[in-house]
């Protein structure tokens, strides 16, 4: 049976431009990873998409394919040699009915291995009460960290409206969990 540990939560108070945790164990404590957010940012649009990079690396080494719904007709796209993972669906925006916040869950397996590049499944919903097309969103993504490095702390901003330029509202949270036995 799998342990989940709580080891980070933050409950933004005022805005903010990003959320990092550092200083997360890599000696083997746990096998895994677990972020869950909860969302909102001051971007004048319906949606927001989520930047999340590991160990403060901006370098080319990450890449994602991701699907989403905005629409009757799904699509997909692919990032290659970026430097951070992007749109990551599941952050609403200042457009979108007041008081709605959006989820996202992302899962990083094996984090701490130190002899394969860390992956990630992440799954986001934008909620909203409209039906026009991209008003409200649905998405998954599945991508690569190219590093064989621990993965001792995660940053995560707001970057449709571009990185550090958007930021989270008050009463956005975010729940790190490690994962022991899973």
């Amino acid at each position: 049976m799998a342990a989940w540990t709580h080891l980070a939560h933050d409950s933004l108070t005022l805005p903010a431009s990003s959320v990092t945790w550092s200083s997360i164990p890599t000696d083997g404590t746990y096998d895994h990873l677990c972020i869950k957010v909860s969302a909102r940012t001051d971007y004048s649009g319906y949606y927001d998409d989520l930047a999340l990079r590991f160990n403060g690396d901006a370098t080319g080494l990450y890449s994602s394919t991701y699907l989403y719904a905005g629409t009757s007709a799904p699509a997909s796209s692919r990032n290659a040699a970026t430097s951070q993972i992007r749109n990551l669906y599941g952050v609403t925006a200042a457009t979108t009915l007041a008081d709605t916040f959006g989820a996202i869950e992302i899962w990083i397996p094996n984090y701490a291995n130190t002899a394969n590049f860390k992956s990630f499944i992440q799954q986001g919903v934008n909620p909203n009460n409209s039906t026009t097309d991209y008003q409200w969103i649905v998405g998954a993504s599945a991508g690569l960290y190219a590093s064989t490095s621990a993965i001792s702390s995660i940053y995560l901003a707001p970057i449709r409206g571009g990185l550090a330029v958007d930021d989270f509202v008050a009463n956005s949270t975010f729940d790190l969990y490690g994962i022991l036995g899973a």
